[in-house]
């Protein structure tokens, strides 16, 4: 793929993400918790300034496309771990009554991966620096 073409694929993905994201924290969730809104604000304009930048081949764009790579990927590694953390404990202590609690929060984990995981960590192996042979 040209570098042209990976900074348009890259950028609709973000500009996505970040519309997914503000989606599904701020319309899907029933109540405001500030950690939550707060990490979703970041990761939601962070990714879509990163996403305009690069689709419009900003000079500024691959910074701020790492910069967003990277607080997507530690917000969503946390995010992640939480909640399979959560899942296992609901799944354990609440035996069969917390089976459904564990079920949504496994799908919710496995929906969270590719957008605020795979995604960033792909995006920054793409914007890494290039090493100069001589």
């Amino acid at each position: 793929m040209s570098p042209r073409g990976a900074r348009l694929l890259f950028g609709a993905a973000n500009v996505g993400t970040a519309g997914l994201v503000a989606f599904g924290v701020f319309v899907a969730l029933p109540s405001r918790w500030w950690p939550v809104d707060t990490g979703a604000a970041a990761i939601a304009l962070l990714q879509l300034a990163s996403g305009i930048g690069l689709l419009a081949s900003a000079s500024w764009a691959p910074k701020v496309a790492r910069a967003a790579s990277g607080v997507a990927l530690a917000l969503g590694l946390f995010t992640v771990s939480v909640l399979a953390i959560t899942a296992s404990w609901l799944g354990g202590v609440y035996g069969p009554v917390g089976k459904g609690g564990s079920i949504v929060l496994a799908l919710v984990a496995a929906l969270t991966l590719p957008y605020l995981v795979v995604l960033p960590l792909v995006q920054l192996v793409w914007l890494r620096p290039r090493s100069r042979e001589v």
